[in-house]
């Protein structure tokens, strides 16, 4: 007997708990992160390919940068008139923090440190130990 959906339930694939993860939803790949503003929760989506996910999972320093530069990015956009983060915004963000050079990964973190008054460096190594810990 049908439940009237074809839909799998999701499968986490990384991440755990409260922490940005990735879940195949229908075999499509998407990354969650969830961004507290204020008194205000919020939980993005975006869609991701599977080099991505490997780059994740295989590479703690990028996939913390990600998490902390999209954290800070996401909070701004909660405020009333800022705009939005869309798909193409992420791709953007991750196509350079997953797979250009340190370099440029360097070059971004300074931007957004700029843009939004912020040490990302700092938050990036916490995290970065936290994640460490964690995974062990």
């Amino acid at each position: 007997m049908s439940n009237g959906s074809d839909s799998l339930p999701p499968t986490r694939r990384l991440g755990k708990g409260w922490e940005p993860h990735v879940a195949e939803i229908d075999g499509r790949l998407v990354y969650s992160i969830p961004v507290a503003s204020g008194h205000m929760d919020f939980d993005f989506e975006f869609g991701i390919e599977a080099s991505d996910l490997t780059v994740l999972k295989e590479q703690p320093y990028r996939r913390t940068v990600l998490f902390m530069l999209l954290h800070t990015v996401l909070q701004r956009s909660t405020l009333p008139g800022n705009p939005k983060v869309s798909q193409a915004d992420f791709r953007t963000l991750a196509d350079t923090i997953l797979f250009e050079s340190a370099d440029a990964v360097a070059g971004l973190i300074e931007k957004v440190n700029a843009e939004h008054n912020i040490r990302l460096q700092f938050y990036i190594g916490e995290e970065l130990e936290r994640l460490t810990a964690r995974e062990g």
